[in-house]
């Protein structure tokens, strides 16, 4: 019997937090350099992007925000930050985040690299954010441990139009 995503959630945060401190730092670098080549992003006005959770073991991407500030000071950028228990869009320089983004860049658990479909949290957040974003480009940040062959696939999950990790873009 196929593992439900409960399961392959699990399974995949256990591994992540297991990972060494130096490959994950390594693993998050080699990830920020192809995402740096994904697009040519003096063409994107705005982007909404994850700030990493260290409790969770997201990939680090700090040093790819900080490439776009230094290089792309005109791109707009949001992200989504928990205020009072709520997870809200802001602008991160201040100002109102736009409703559509140009690029969305996703944190995620798994992927299946034939469907571009993700594993996330459960809790749907992205899910009904990436549905909103109708004309968006839609790129997924995963380590590649968490490359999967079978995903469940529900009528309301997206599949992505690319998936960056260390290893490869999918």
């Amino acid at each position: 019997m196929p593992l439900t995503k409960t399961d392959l959630r699990a399974q995949l945060k256990v591994a992540r937090l297991e990972m060494l401190d130096e490959e994950h730092r390594l693993a998050s670098q080699a990830i920020v350099k192809r995402l740096k080549t994904a697009a040519d992003w003096s063409k994107v006005g705005s982007i909404h992007y994850f700030e990493p959770i260290q409790q969770l073991a997201e990939v680090d991407i700090s040093e790819f925000t900080r490439y776009l500030e230094d290089n792309y000071p005109d791109i707009h950028l949001g992200t989504s930050r928990l205020i009072e228990d709520e997870w809200e869009i802001v602008g991160v320089h201040g100002g109102k985040p736009p409703e559509q983004f140009d690029v969305v860049i996703v944190p995620m658990l798994g992927f299946n690299p034939k469907t571009l479909h993700r594993i996330g949290y459960g809790g749907g957040y992205y899910d009904k954010f990436l549905a909103m974003q109708k004309k968006t480009r839609k790129i997924g940040i995963c380590f590649e441990q968490g490359r999967l062959e079978n995903i469940p696939a529900e009528s309301h999950d997206l599949s992505l139009d690319q998936i960056i990790t260390e290893a490869a873009i999918y």
